[in-house]
């Protein structure tokens, strides 16, 4: 195995980065108005298709912004990487890039099971890819030495918990299709409100 150098640490970091811009900013090109309606029509299809449509776009926009930041902590932890590492953050970064398809496939077919079951399946492949590669550079020795094991065992309960959400909403997705996108957001939850102490990640001789 090759050895492992820092710079591509940055890289990897900013290449994270720009994907993450890039697959949020174009989730809203998902909407789409269409033009020349009357004002009747046109009120219709604001509360009947816009609105939805943008409460999609919301869910969306905040999940990115979910695994951008756990993506962030992940890469402020790791001193090291190396080839196997790097192939890991492309596919994780490949399935990020489908999230906004994912959006405009449920967008366009939000009373299909099928545009909710591949909506699942997207969140799923890349939880799961974000734990690979948590794991990986852990079992690598490429975090941080002050991070514990206990640090360690509780990012991985962070994306457990989504992963675990997603398998079960992934068969709701047939029966429950009208209602389903509303349980998207029960990971966020845990996400946003369930975060990290920063004291987890202040090494040992700064703590007080």
């Amino acid at each position: 195995m090759e050895k492992a150098i820092d710079l591509d640490v940055k890289r990897i970091q900013a290449l994270t980065d720009a994907t993450f811009a890039v697959a949020i900013t174009i989730t809203i090109l998902g909407i789409n108005v269409i033009p020349g309606l009357k004002h009747d029509d046109l009120v219709d299809f604001i509360f009947y298709e816009i609105i939805p449509a943008l409460f999609i776009y919301f869910i969306s926009f905040i999940i990115l912004g979910a695994f951008w930041i756990d993506s962030h902590f992940h890469h402020h932890l790791i001193i090291k990487t190396d080839r196997i590492s790097s192939w890991l953050n492309v596919f994780f970064l490949l399935f990020i890039c489908i999230i906004p398809f994912s959006s405009s496939f449920l967008i366009k077919y939000r009373h299909h099971e099928l545009s909710n079951f591949f909506y699942c399946v997207n969140l799923l492949i890349v939880s799961l890819l974000h734990l690979i590669m948590l794991m990986y550079t852990w079992r690598n020795k490429y975090i941080r030495p002050h991070i514990s094991v206990l640090v360690y065992k509780n990012m991985k309960i962070r994306i457990l918990i989504p992963i675990l959400t997603y398998c079960l909403l992934i068969p709701l997705a047939f029966y429950i299709s009208e209602w389903i996108r509303f349980l998207f957001l029960a990971p966020l939850f845990f996400q946003i409100f369930f975060g990290r102490s920063k004291r987890e990640f202040i090494p040992p001789e700064k703590k007080i």
